[in-house]
């Protein structure tokens, strides 16, 4: 790694070569600027009372422009490559930085095994920064906190580009007065439970899911894609669960009567969805969301991680409601033969390979499917689910799509005859 000091139209910054790449930290033209415009993006929605921290040194640009909108706050400034780090506390720039005395500089190489282990889940979503240019020159071996943050910052930014709809549906949705799902606490502790997506592997799926429907020993909750195909196949989920704030869920529930079908639905969701559901409702706090913070606490109802997408979030919803023992049906994430979701969903189309899509391994290790970049990020998600909460016993069953490290993968077959209670 080449490190070096450049000239800009205003002051100096830092430019780092790094496996043939070039990466600049903060403007070429006017760093100070950027760095105000950065912290004038996110001053507003930090939490006031609770430590903030800052991921990459960068230039130290930013986290002086911090340091001064926030002085009575505790900073940390955390850099993952510790040559970076030595470098940077060596040059002229970590004298702006030195001189604050509430902002700490810290590095990953420095923290104690307990603190790597806590230091994203002791902070507020709102109050976890990230200096995009330094993921650049992460070492191979964080490579999973690389991907983490960058989930992390998609559903962050996701947010920001639908703040406005996504108040608007809150507002709305809370005047429903529906309860929460607090007193809803292990449930069904003791089932074994199957979560239902809409990927193109669930056609295949659905005649035995309809047997063990009718059955009735296995719980079935089922996102709100899939509750069509569901529906023309005359299998009614135990529970099933929205969470986009936009329009388009409409099309998922139009013409569905499910009137003794539990809906699920996030606090932000789109308000003219839930209200077409006939059925008893529940909305869903979620964890990131100020306004559903507030809320949570006021009702004694629990935070759900959201993940990105509604699988992801109906997993923990279900983990809530008792679920030790998962499986994932038409949980692809990967256009497994060309298509995107299941027959009959409003989402369902063809999809080729591009430059824009990447390869994975597939279900069976052997050979790789095409994918997204989002869908990956899901899929990465999944794992570390697995690996924060070893105690629950996860098995993918989708039969198709990409292979998810950390599931156990088996036919949904073999799952539904697991005696494991």
């Amino acid at each position: 790694m080449k490190i070096s000091i450049i000239a800009t139209r205003t002051v100096p910054t830092v430019q780092v070569e790094i496996e043939g790449r070039k990466r600049i930290f903060h403007s070429r033209y006017d760093p100070l600027k950027e760095a105000n415009s950065w912290v004038g993006n996110i001053i507003d929605g930090i939490q006031k009372d609770q430590p903030v921290i800052i991921v990459g040194y960068g230039a130290g640009y930013h986290i002086a422009a911090l340091a001064k909108e926030l002085p009575e706050q505790e900073i940390c400034a955390l850099e993952f490559n510790l040559q970076y780090a030595n470098w940077f506390k060596k040059s002229l720039f970590y004298e702006s930085v030195a001189v604050l005395p509430h902002v700490k500089m810290k590095t990953t190489d420095h923290l104690s095994a307990k603190e790597r282990a806590s230091i994203f889940s002791d902070v507020h979503q709102n109050n976890l920064l990230i200096q995009k240019t330094s993921m650049d020159i992460m070492p191979a071996k964080y490579n999973n906190v690389k991907l983490m943050l960058k989930d992390f910052q998609m559903q962050k930014d996701s947010i920001k580009n639908q703040i406005g709809t996504m108040i608007e549906n809150f507002q709305k949705n809370i005047a429903l007065n529906d309860s929460g799902i607090g007193e809803l606490k292990d449930i069904y502790k003791g089932k074994k439970m199957i979560l239902v997506s809409a990927g193109p592997s669930l056609d295949k799926q659905l005649p035995l899911l309809k047997k063990i429907r009718e059955e009735g020993d296995i719980v079935i909750g089922a996102v709100g894609t899939a509750v069509r195909p569901l529906y023309r196949c005359g299998i009614i989920p135990n529970f099933l669960m929205i969470i986009d704030p936009q329009e388009g869920t409409m099309k998922q529930l139009t013409g569905i009567k499910l009137p003794n079908t539990p809906l699920y639905y996030m606090s932000t969701a789109y308000h003219d969805t839930v209200k077409l559901h006939a059925g008893p409702r529940r909305i869903v706090w979620q964890n990131g969301f100020m306004d559903a913070h507030k809320m949570a606490i006021m009702q004694n109802d629990p935070l759900i991680q959201t993940g990105g997408s509604v699988a992801t979030a109906l997993l923990d919803t279900m983990v809530f409601l008792g679920g030790q023992v998962i499986a994932l049906i038409g949980q692809d994430l990967a256009f497994t033969g060309g298509k995107s979701h299941a027959s009959h969903t409003a989402a369902e189309k063809e999809v080729e390979e591009t430059a824009n899509t990447i390869k994975v391994q597939n279900y069976y290790q052997t050979g790789e499917v095409i994918t997204a970049n989002n869908l990956s990020i899901y899929r990465k998600w999944f794992e570390r689910y697995a690996e924060n909460n070893a105690e629950l016993s996860l098995y993918n069953c989708t039969e198709g799509g990409a292979y998810i490290n950390g599931w156990k993968h088996s036919s949904l077959n073999d799952f539904h005859l697991l005696d494991i209670f």
